[in-house]
């Protein structure tokens, strides 16, 4: 049972899952470029236990990069027996949320055994930082034009103001800003947004929760419905409920089993500081934002804590891919019980990041279908970050991008089968016209009356070219879709192709329909082009120079055959500048 960090970092090296490195490494980007490598290796690699750190707290990282880690945090064989238990979770709270939405669950329930209970006092609270100095944890620099070193994606942990007694966890950027301070941003839509809003307090008490139990960080990235508390899921999922001790200056309480929890406040009456440079999961820099400080008051751990830290995604090389698989899985049952009955499966592809794009399964009976469906998706907290929709028919594998590419090509037409709108979107899209705001572009990929039974797998339906070609129909005349990419794009890699056609397009600005065919310019902008007045981010990746320095030191670490360094494929789309292009 791995409810505790230590139990579960055991469990991945009894089973081949974790490499140790007991040499001191730079945490200014050596760290990353080793996690780096591990996460481009088939099937995410190995985890990383980095032992020296200067701090007395090792680091792991690397974590959830693998399928088989993320169901071995959930005590099952895949990702899918997870699901099915949430499934169950869900169908025995439907009673509760219909009629007992706001107050406790009755004694009598069969859920009430996992409710969490209270302790006076709990592991993670072995050694407490009075006054809290967080030069004494550890911070990374991944990339080389980061401006501050960070923590990446850190579980969150704040009540839940309509539901009193509940908690609510979620995923968070957080940046080191001083030694009781650090840079916290959350998406605008999301529900922690939601609930700081709806705080009656000026300040609200915050918790940043580090290892413990693995499924606080997996659960953090799944969104969820607002009166459901994470803590009682969690019970349900483990079979026993969770423990919670208060905390030591904030009126917050959280698990015991942490193995380091960061307490603080954010005032909502402060204003937000600039962003600072950094490089980012969607594999490309931030720029242009503001985001609000968190005043921490006190640090408290385990005497033997070791925590997780996460390495911003390079580009396709993607550190959470799995995790967005988990997402994936988790959300169908969400979307089905709370946004739209019809949906039966739907899958994030490995290059969308925050849900950006999505390949949805329906069951479909009646004209408008489509539209009723996206615009549930785009109008659901848990999924409104979506820019890209692509909706299929029910009997399609949509984690098969084979069957969906065929579903394109057989079944969409350009003219009457797109349909854009505008709304939220990430802060990380960079493509966006306005920091959160831009075109969403839905693709009816699903059978029409008139279509065929079966589609033919081996039609077209993307054809990506060149900037400099001026004629791409000519070349291909068949395909449905046309992408323009910058010259220095390797067009054999369509992973690749897709990964900057979703990061460097805004829907509306960026699509138009010709001759009955759909064409995207995800080429680079520039402020002053039609529709640009935001600087344009570098893609993130590691430099020559830290990349020589792991290859020189890789024999001495002692964790197996050298790795190839998946930036070099990344270093020929850097632009001249630094985190931002400056041609």
């Amino acid at each position: 049972m791995n409810h505790y960090f230590n139990e579960y970092i055991e469990a991945l090296e009894h089973a081949g899952e974790l490499v140790r490195i007991t040499r001191r490494v730079d945490p200014v980007l050596e760290m990353a470029e080793i996690t780096d490598r591990q996460a481009s290796t088939p099937h995410g690699g190995k985890a990383v236990l980095f032992e020296n750190t200067e701090t007395g707290i090792p680091v792991v990282t690397n974590l959830f990069s693998s399928e088989n880690r993320i169901a071995m945090a959930f005590d099952v064989d895949k990702i899918k027996d997870a699901s099915t238990r949430l499934a169950a979770f869900l169908q025995a709270m439907l009673p509760a949320r219909n009629y007992r939405r706001f107050m406790n669950i009755a004694p009598s329930s069969k859920l009430s055994p996992y409710t969490p209970r209270t302790a006076d006092s709990g592991a993670c609270q072995e050694i407490a930082l009075f006054p809290p100095d967080l030069n004494r944890i550890p911070f990374f620099q991944n990339r080389p034009f980061d401006e501050a070193q960070s923590m990446g994606s850190v579980t969150v942990l704040m009540k839940n103001p309509y539901v009193n007694g509940n908690y609510y966890i979620e995923n968070a950027r957080v940046l080191w800003h001083s030694k009781t301070t650090v840079q916290i941003r959350f998406e605008p839509s999301s529900l922690a947004s939601v609930f700081l809003n709806a705080s009656p307090s000026g300040r609200v008490p915050m918790a940043l929760l580090f290892g413990g139990d693995p499924l606080y960080h997996i659960l953090s990235f799944i969104p969820m419905v607002s009166d459901i508390d994470p803590m009682f899921m969690l019970g349900y999922l483990r079979k026993k409920n969770i423990i919670k001790v208060p905390c030591l200056s904030q009126p917050l309480e959280v698990p015991d089993n942490c193995d380091m929890v960061v307490e603080g406040y954010l005032d909502k009456n402060a204003a937000s500081v600039p962003s600072i440079a950094c490089g980012e999961d969607t594999g490309f820099y931030s720029s242009g934002e503001k985001e609000p400080l968190m005043f921490v008051t006190c640090i408290t751990r385990r005497k033997n804590a070791v925590i997780s830290i996460n390495i911003p995604a390079l580009g396709l090389i993607r550190s959470q891919r799995y995790i967005t698989k988990a997402y994936s899985v988790f959300l169908e049952n969400f979307i089905e019980k709370n946004i739209a009955l019809e949906v039966r499966s739907i899958c994030f592809p490995h290059f969308s990041h925050h849900g950006n794009a999505a390949v949805v399964a329906i069951d479909k009976h009646f004209q408008g279908q489509t539209h009723k469906i996206a615009h549930a998706i785009w109008g659901s907290t848990l999924t409104t970050l979506n820019k890209l929709l692509i909706v299929v028919d029910v009997a399609v594998d949509v984690e098969n991008w084979n069957e969906v590419n065929a579903c394109i090509a057989n079944y969409y037409n350009p003219v009457t089968d797109t349909f854009f709108s505008r709304g939220p979107l990430s802060l990380t899209d960079h493509a966006a016209p306005v920091l959160g705001f831009g075109g969403k572009i839905c693709i009816d990929a699903t059978r029409k009356t008139s279509s065929p039974a079966k589609p033919c797998h081996g039609a077209l339906s993307f054809c990506f070219y060149h900037e400099k070609q001026e004629d791409p129909i000519a070349n291909d005349p068949k395909s449905l879709i046309y992408i323009k990419l910058n010259n220095e794009v390797d067009l054999s890699d369509h992973s690749m192709c897709l990964w900057q056609a979703i990061n460097q397009t805004d829907p509306i600005r960026d699509i138009h329909l010709s001759d009955g065919k759909l064409f995207v310019d995800a080429c680079i902008k520039r402020p002053g082009d039609r529709g640009v007045t935001r600087p344009w981010p570098n893609v993130s990746c590691s430099s020559l120079e830290t990349i020589k320095t792991v290859d020189a030191c890789w024999d001495k670490l002692k964790i197996g055959k050298k790795i190839p360094s998946p930036s070099l494929k990344f270093h020929p789309l850097l632009r001249d500048g630094k985190a931002i292009i400056s041609e």
